[in-house]
Order: C-alpha cells, then structure tokens, then sequence
C-alpha cells in the first residue's frame, strides 16, 4: 500500500511528561519525528520522584529513568516546553492548531549551574520559610533554577481592583509618569479620586511596612494623577453595533461603562441627578474630593465614548424599555441607605443617618446648622459628618 500525505507524522504535540507522555516522545524522536512535550512542573526529576510512579524494586522512576530523560533533552528533534500548559486544542483539515503558554523562569538555563548561590543570597523568604528562588539538587531537568514570580504581590492581592502596584511604581521611580498612570488606569478608571478618598489596604499589606514603612502607595497614585502629562491619544477598539445602558453615574456605573467602552460597545449612563458622579459628588465632600477633580476624571470615561446623560431617571420596574434600544442594561444604582442601629428612638425626629444628611448638604439643601449635635459612629462617614457639622456651624 502507497503510503499517503495522511499517513505520515510531520509534528507531534505530547502532553504530559508522565511515563507514558516520555516514552512516547523519546520513541517518536529517535524515529526523526519533530516532538513538542509540554507539562506544567518545571522540574521533571522532582515530579518522577513521586512514590506512585516507583518501581517494584523501590527505586524512583526519576533514577532509573534518568538516562532516557536525559536523551529527551540532548535529542535536537525534541523540543520541551516547561513549564508549559496547552491553552487551546483545536482540529483542523490540517492537523491540530494549539496554543501553548509558557511560564517564565527568569533564569537563563545556559549559564545556570545548578550551584545554589542565588538561593543563598536571596532576601527574601516567604512566611513558610521557602525562597522564590527554587534550585532543587543538581540532578535537576531541564538544569536550571526557577524564580516563581507567578504569585501576586501583596499589595496587588490586596487592592479590590487588583491594580499592578509594583508595575507602576516602576515605571514612577523611572520617570515614565504617563505610561504608570495608563496602566493604573487599565484597572482604575478613577486614579485621582482613588488617590484621595480610597483606604489604600493596598499599604496595609506593603512588606515594606517590615522594614521601616509601607510605600505611599496612594499618594504616589494621587500625584501622577495629578501632573502626568497628557498621553498621546489611545487607539480605539473595533467598534461594536451592540450597545448597552448603565443606570447610575457612580463608582461602578462608571467603571463598567469605561470597561465597555474600550471593548468597543457603544455605552450610555443615565443619570437621575442634575450632575453625574453618583456617590462621589453628593456622598464625599470638596473638603476631600474637589468638584473639578470628579469633573476632570468623567472627561476622562467621556473621552472613552461614553455618553452620559444627567437628569435622566430610569423606572428600575420597567427596563424592558431600555431593552428596545440597548442590548444589555447594566443596573449600578447604588445603596443609598444607612444602616440602622436596631435601638428605640432612632425613627424620632431630629435622628437622621450619616449618608442622608451628607447627602442633603451636598445637594445645597443645608446651609447652615445652629443647633448641637450628636454624631454616633468613628467611621469614615461619622468622621466626615463630624466635620461637615463644624463648617455649617453646629456645636
């Protein structure tokens, strides 16, 4: 039989550097087949070590193996992807098409020898006493150490947004101000605020805070928000027939709508309220978040494309409306309530809650406040009232 163009081998992908995965590549290599082993571990010797693959005779897979190991990584026609996982497998007239994601080491194997002096010297040490650094033994395969980067750093883990702290920071401390506020703002749509208003847990988990102090992390936010240079202008994404409505101008209105409109959606923000802005503008006073800080940051989202539309309240019971003309309605109307202490007398007149009060300041419905008053909580908001209340003049 006429051997065919189907019949022949050209490329072969192994998943898995298990027994059966080596095996198979260590034969089709030999055989002249180009090979592609993936596997996430970056050390085979340490994974064949495992006691379910040892032998009857008690000796581990990884030793008696090892001469086969070592022609897989000396056979040219072998190529080993680790550590490595197959993101996508697809099928084709022509084969397969697979996408596979390697993780960096940070460690050029051709000059790494195994010694373990980095390991040594390394200041670092994780709260199980571990280094970043991994060198193992020298019987290592593929021969070099592994600087595992792969965990999130604290502050990151720590933020709600999961902003890249020490990214920007870098960037900062090279002088490159417009590039770390553009990639505070791949995740932060709002940096000026933020560098104002937020509670920054971010430091809270700084390591460096160990050492003498955490990095000002938010204040460093707040100045390249503040006089970074303009970028230059941003390249649109394909725009997109699909839009969507946002109801509700606020942190997370804006967020989502900022979101959506780099993804290319066409978006509109319906507001109720004469100014948009949600919380920021009639919850947090200029004493803390000027006006035309806001202003400027909604020029920013506005610049994305967003329409925004004040003065526009939507009937949250009748959204099919909305569905007639928008493909998607995202609701983001906030919770503009206290929350209640749970004692007798809190419903008398004269009580009122901190977020209501504030609220009515804010709108310029209170202009002045003679009387003493009482403020319960040491909250941000109490703490904020308790200041809003000797500026209207009260005791």
């Amino acid at each position: 039989m006429k051997e065919g163009a189907k019949d022949r081998l050209y490329k072969v992908l192994v998943i898995g550097a298990n027994p059966a995965g080596l095996a198979a590549a260590n034969k089709l290599g030999e055989l002249g087949v180009p090979v592609t082993l993936v596997d996430p571990d970056p050390d085979l010797n340490t994974k064949l070590a495992r006691d379910e693959w040892r032998l009857a005779s008690g000796l581990p897979l990884n030793f008696a193996h090892r001469p086969g190991l070592l022609r897989i990584f000396r056979n040219p026609q072998i190529r080993c992807l680790l550590p490595g996982r197959v993101t996508t497998l697809k099928h084709s007239a022509q084969g397969f098409s697979v996408r596979v994601l390697v993780e960096p080491t940070y460690v050029d194997p051709e000059r790494c020898t195994l010694c373990g002096r980095c390991v040594e010297i390394c200041p670092v040490t994780d709260a199980d006493g571990s280094k970043p650094v991994q060198a193992g033994s020298r019987y290592r395969l593929p021969g070099r150490a592994v600087i595992d980067k792969r965990r999130r750093p604290l502050c990151q883990e720590a933020c709600p947004l999961g902003v890249n702290v020490q990214g920007y920071m870098a960037l900062t401390r090279a002088g490159r101000y417009a590039e770390a506020l553009e990639l505070i703002r791949r995740d932060n749509v709002l940096p000026a605020i933020c560098g104002r208003v937020c509670t920054h847990p971010c430091e809270a988990a700084c390591r460096r805070s160990d050492l003498d102090g955490a990095v000002a992390i938010r204040d460093i936010k707040r100045f390249l928000a503040d006089h970074a240079q303009p970028d230059p202008p941003r390249p649109q994404a394909p725009k997109r027939t699909e839009k969507v409505a946002v109801i509700g101008s606020g942190p997370a209105g804006l967020a989502a709508a900022a979101d959506l409109a780099r993804l290319g959606y066409g978006v509109t923000v319906f507001e109720k309220e004469a100014a948009p802005g949600g919380f920021l503008r009639y919850g947090i006073g200029p004493h803390r978040l000027r006006p035309d800080v806001l202003d400027r940051e909604l020029r920013e989202i506005e610049a994305l494309g967003v329409d925004i539309r004040t003065s526009h309240p939507v009937d949250l019971t009748r959204l099919d409306v909305l569905r007639r003309d928008f493909q998607a309605v995202i609701v983001a109307v906030g919770t503009w309530k206290d929350r209640k202490l749970g004692v007798p007398g809190e419903d008398l007149d004269g009580v009122e809650g901190c977020v209501a009060f504030l609220s009515t300041v804010y709108r310029g419905n209170v202009s002045a406040v003679s009387e003493d008053v009482a403020v319960i909580g040491d909250g941000n908001a109490a703490f904020d009232l308790a200041r809003v209340l000797v500026r209207l003049g009260a005791g």
